[in-house]
């Protein structure tokens, strides 16, 4: 059972995500370089890599739609939530899986909030002062570790995913083990 029953096909969500994640970006990009790169004024000119404010307001092909993602996913955590607790709520039984995966996101959350703060942060704080080298150094080397602490906190702590794990290591070890000749 899912969190949203009777809604689009998985074809139409992959379709829907696949222009929305790849399509919308490349529309922004392409205007938005059409738009500065004739006056060169994209990026900045004093050697850092961003978008300019100054002259063309690039910087908002950036920013606004980083915000909008950030309100959308908000939503949508709000939805998700909302409905795994009126389905507890609502006189059924609670479900051992719902009841699993409001305590994954909710683990997550507390954990990697504050980290993507941090970066996002730091990131504000490279525009705020682009010649101080340690907070780029401190802004790379998080971001660096988004996808790590991504797949530590939202899968490898995860119980079912370290018993899956763990049960195919052990089936690995096994089949290797059975052909060895004693």
């Amino acid at each position: 059972m899912t969190v949203f029953e009777g809604g689009l096909s998985k074809i139409s969500m992959l379709i829907i995500g696949f222009s929305l994640g790849y399509g919308a970006p490349l529309i922004i990009a392409t205007i938005t370089i059409a738009a500065t790169a004739p006056s060169n004024q994209y990026i900045r000119e004093n050697d850092v890599c961003w978008l300019n404010w100054d002259g063309s307001k690039a910087l908002l092909a950036f920013v606004i739609p980083a915000l909008m993602i950030v309100a959308i996913n908000l939503v949508i955590l709000i939805v998700v939530l909302y409905k795994i607790l009126r389905r507890r709520v609502g006189g059924n039984a609670a479900q051992a899986g719902e009841k699993h995966v409001l305590v994954v996101i909710a683990r997550s959350l507390a954990v990697l909030t504050p980290f993507f703060g941090l970066t996002w942060g730091l990131g504000v704080g490279t525009l705020v002062d682009p010649e101080n080298f340690g907070i780029h150094v401190a802004f790379a080397f998080f971001n660096s570790l988004q996808g790590f602490f991504i797949l530590v906190f939202g899968t490898l702590l995860d119980k079912k995913v370290c018993l899956s794990l763990k049960r195919i290591l052990l089936n690995m070890t096994n089949i290797g083990t059975s052909h060895l000749p004693l």
